[in-house]
């Protein structure tokens, strides 16, 4: 197994989830598709992920994206996010994320609306208490956010570095040495939490006031021997909020062809054409679970 493909739906209730800069006393949504369908960037979505991890496995995250350890053997956020760490009179080193996330488009045109908040404080001024009261308005829509997320199985907690022979003008390189290799017991243990990572997700922005999840209710996982970051539009949705069917049989006949194993699990009342997709996934042998049972099974097939 060198690639895990995951792209999944999640249906949103009422809410603002990443917001862009504002203006003045207006919190506004991020758009894209001339404004008219919210969107949720992939750092967003990637900091969600790994708070999630992190709740659970606070010992795991020794340092913060800001200030890396770089102990890819012992920090699960090292590893997984990547990082630039900068050393004095060295430059820097560098770690690509194994983990690769796209923004969050949601898939449906939907009437953006304005929430009124008032914060009320109490400021002591010149020794005598005075109300102070400022007002604000929130973007805030319903859409189904469409996720891809591609897992580079092979380099999750591994590191490798480029063996040089001969000096100068002649200086190549000539191979690869690794330098840091958790083992498959710890991989399989990593990849396994950012699953289950992936089915818990929550901590995007806004929560306080408008609780929303943003864990996958239907989800396609494409489990290969080969990287490669195709299939990620499978469930893209038309105006109707329906699956594109040509999208996702093409997909689905292509990851067959390559002999990769396909999961799909759904949750009913997301989306308009569920017995279609249905009859698409028998056509090419994928069966339909729920989404927890795609997880579990797709950490199975890690364990194998």
């Amino acid at each position: 197994m060198k690639c895990i493909s995951i792209v999944w739906l999640a249906k949103a209730d009422l809410s603002n989830l990443n917001s862009g800069q504002g203006s003045g006393n207006l919190t506004e949504l991020k758009t894209y598709n001339y404004g008219q369908k919210p969107y949720i960037s992939g750092q967003a979505t990637r900091t969600a992920i790994f708070d999630t991890m992190a709740r659970t496995y606070p010992d795991k995250f020794i340092c913060t994206p800001e200030r890396p350890c770089g102990d890819v053997a012992n920090c699960w956020g090292c590893d997984l996010r990547g990082f630039l760490a900068t050393k004095e009179g060295e430059g820097g080193e560098r770690r690509w994320s194994p983990l690769k996330v796209t923004p969050g488009l949601g898939q449906l045109n939907t009437d953006i609306v304005s929430d009124l908040l008032t914060r009320h404080s109490v400021i002591a001024k010149e020794d005598k208490k005075s109300k102070d009261q400022r007002i604000a308005h929130v973007q805030m829509t319903e859409n189904i956010y469409r996720f891809g997320l591609v897992i580079d199985v092979e380099n999750v907690g591994k590191v490798k570095i480029p063996k040089m022979e001969g000096k100068g003008k002649e200086e190549r390189v000539i191979g690869w040495e690794t330098v840091v290799d958790i083992g498959e017991g710890e991989r399989i243990t990593r990849i396994s939490a950012l699953l289950d990572a992936i089915y818990n997700l929550a901590g995007f922005a806004k929560q306080a006031r408008a609780a929303t999840s943003l864990a996958p209710d239907i989800i396609i996982v494409f489990v290969q021997d080969t990287y490669n970051q195709r299939g990620l539009k499978s469930l893209e949705l038309n105006e109707k909020g329906c699956v594109k069917l040509d999208l996702l049989e093409y997909a689905v006949a292509e990851h067959k062809d390559m002999g990769n194993k396909i999961l799909f699990g759904l949750t009913p009342g997301i989306i308009g054409n569920e017995e279609e997709v249905k009859v698409v996934l028998n056509k090419y042998g994928v069966d339909v679970f729920r989404v927890l049972q795609v997880i579990e099974e797709t950490k199975n097939l890690l364990g194998s």
